[in-house]
C-alpha cells in the first residue's frame, strides 16, 4: 500500500506542475478562448538581454503601382468634359479592315493573353471594350481615368474592340481578345492637344506601362525633343521585353517636321500613315525612321458616346493597327522576344513604296503564318577585324597523267575527224548517184578505134555498147 500511495502522490505532483503551462498555451491563441477556460495565463518569460540596434530614420514605403480594373458603365464616363460629337452607329465596314483583312488571322489567334498599354488621353466607355480594360494612375488634372479628348478611346478600340458583327456592328479591333491597359498622360484640361505631350509625363507613362507588365506599348503621342528622360524610359521598357509601337508623327504648321520621339529611338517600331489607295499620307513624317505603314486617313473607330465614322486621320490612328498585329504575334508566338516580334512584323510587310514607307503596309496574316528564321540576323561587330587564314598549296602536277590525257584526247579528236570526213564523202556520193563496184572503161570507145565520139561522159556497159555498134 505504501508503494501505491507514493505512486499516486507522484502523479498528483506531475499534474500540478503541468497545469500553469497548459493555461498559458490556451491564452496565447486568443483572449476569448483563454477567458472561456477560466485558467489564468502564466506570465511570459522576459526575453534575454540583447544588444540594441542603432537607431535609424524611418523611410516612407515606396508606393506600389497597380492597375485598376475599369468597370463597364452604360453611359460614357466623362460627365465633366466633352470629347466632341460622335455618331451612334457604323453602317459599312471600314476600308482599313478590308485592306488589312486582319480577321483572317483569327483562326490562329485573336490576341488572347496579351496586354496592350495605351499611353494616351485615357480610355472612355465603349461596349466593345467592356470587361477588358484596366487603368493606371490618372493624370494630375483631376479628370480621373475618363477620356476628355476621345483620342485614347479611338486608339484602344482599333487595337482590341470586341467583334460584334453578329449584332450588326461592322467595326472591330485587330486583336479582339487582347486586354487594354490605359495609362493616361494627356487631357484637354491640361492644355495638351491629342497628339503632342510633355516628354517627362510621357516618359513616366511608358515606365508605368512596362512596370505593370504590358507586352505591347502603343504611343500615339509625339514630342519634337529628344530628352534624357524619354530615351531612358524607352530603354527601360525595351529591357522589360516590351514592344513599343509609336506614331511616326504628323508634319504640320503647329508640329513642324520630324524627327519625332519616341518613334525615332532605336528599337521602337515607328509607323507611318497611308491613304486608301496605298499612297503615303501627305502629313506622314519622313524623318522618324518609319518601319512600316498602316491606314491613317479617314479611319473609323469607337468614340466616347458612339463612333467616329471615316473621320479620323493621323499617324496616331495608324500606330494602333500595328500594335494590334504585335498583339496577334505575341499571342501566336509567346516565346518570341520583343526584337524578334518587331523583326517578324517588318519582314512580313508588303514592301515599301518610297521614302517614309519603310518595309511597307503591315500584313497581319503573314505576320502570324510566315516561316522565318528564329530572329533578326546579328549585326556585325564594329570591332571585328579580318583574320589571316591558312590556304594549303596545290600539289605538283602529274606529268604522266597529263601525257596520257593528251594522247587520249588526240586519238578521240582524230577518230572524230575521220567519222566526219566519211560522212561528207558518203553524202556527196549519194548526191552524185555513185554505185558500189568497179567501173569498166573499154579501150575502143574513143575516136582512135573508128567509132563515134561519145556524146556524154556517161559510162556504158557492154550490153549497151553492143546494141549501138554491132560488130
Amino acid at each position: 500500500m505504501s508503494r501505491i500511495a507514493v505512486t499516486a502522490l507522484g502523479l498528483a505532483l506531475v499534474v500540478a506542475a503541468q497545469a500553469p503551462a497548459a493555461a498559458a498555451t490556451v491564452t496565447g491563441e486568443g483572449e476569448g478562448r483563454g477567458a472561456a477556460t477560466g485558467v489564468p495565463a502564466a506570465p511570459k518569460p522576459s526575453p534575454k538581454p540583447t544588444t540594441k540596434p542603432s537607431p535609424r530614420k524611418s523611410r516612407p514605403a515606396a508606393p506600389v503601382l497597380r492597375a485598376v480594373p475599369v468597370k463597364p458603365r452604360p453611359t460614357p464616363n466623362s460627365p465633366n468634359c466633352s470629347a466632341g460629337p460622335s455618331s451612334r452607329r457604323v453602317t459599312t465596314q471600314p476600308w482599313a479592315q478590308q485592306a488589312l483583312d486582319f480577321s483572317s488571322a483569327w483562326r490562329l489567334t485573336e490576341g488572347q493573353g496579351v496586354t496592350v498599354a495605351v499611353v494616351d488621353s485615357g480610355v472612355d466607355y465603349t461596349p466593345q471594350l467592356a470587361g477588358k480594360l484596366d487603368a493606371a494612375s490618372p493624370s494630375p488634372s483631376n479628370t480621373g481615368f475618363q477620356d476628355c479628348v476621345g483620342h485614347g478611346t479611338a486608339v484602344a478600340a482599333i487595337i482590341a474592340a470586341r467583334d460584334l458583327q453578329a449584332q450588326g456592328v461592322p467595326f472591330e479591333g485587330v486583336a479582339p481578345r487582347a486586354r487594354i491597359l490605359s495609362v493616361k498622360v494627356n487631357d484637354a484640361e491640361a492644355g495638351n492637344s491629342a497628339t503632342t505631350g510633355n516628354s517627362n509625363t510621357l516618359a513616366q507613362g511608358i515606365i508605368d506601362a512596362a512596370k505593370l507588365g504590358a507586352q505591347v506599348i502603343n504611343v500615339s503621342v509625339q514630342v519634337s525633343k529628344n530628352t534624357a528622360a524619354l530615351s531612358g524610359a524607352v530603354r527601360f521598357a525595351l529591357s522589360r521585353d516590351a514592344v513599343i509601337v509609336a506614331a511616326g508623327g504628323n508634319d504640320g504648321p503647329d508640329t513642324g517636321t520630324g524627327p519625332f520621339y519616341p518613334a525615332s529611338y532605336p528599337g521602337v517600331l515607328s509607323v507611318g500613315a497611308v491613304e486608301s489607295d496605298g499612297s503615303l499620307a501627305p502629313f506622314s513624317d519622313l524623318g522618324s525612321n518609319v518601319a512600316v505603314t498602316a491606314p491613317g486617313v479617314n479611319v473609323t473607330s469607337a468614340w466616347p458616346g458612339g463612333f467616329r465614322d471615316d473621320s479620323l486621320s493621323g499617324t496616331s490612328f495608324a500606330a494602333p493597327f500595328v500594335s494590334g498585329v504585335a498583339a496577334l504575334v505575341r499571342s501566336r508566338f509567346p516565346r518570341l522576344s520583343g526584337p524578334a516580334v518587331v523583326h517578324r512584323i517588318e519582314a512580313t510587310a508588303n514592301g515599301g513604296t518610297g521614302p517614309g514607307t519603310g518595309d511597307g503596309l503591315v500584313n497581319p496574316l503573314e505576320a502570324v503564318t510566315a516561316i522565318l528564321p528564329p530572329g533578326p540576323a546579328p549585326s556585325p561587330s564594329a570591332s571585328a577585324r579580318p583574320r589571316p587564314v591558312s590556304v594549303p598549296r596545290a600539289p605538283p602536277p602529274d606529268q604522266a597523267a597529263r601525257t596520257i590525257a593528251l594522247t587520249v584526247t588526240a586519238a578521240a579528236l582524230g577518230a572524230a575527224a575521220l567519222v566526219a570526213l566519211g560522212a561528207v564523202v558518203i553524202s556527196q556520193g549519194r548526191r552524185r548517184r555513185w554505185r558500189a563496184g568497179r567501173a569498166r572503161i573499154p579501150a575502143d570507145d574513143g575516136p582512135a578505134a573508128g567509132g563515134p565520139p561519145p556524146t556524154s561522159p556517161s559510162v556504158f556497159t557492154d550490153e549497151r555498147r553492143a546494141a549501138q555498134w554491132p560488130s
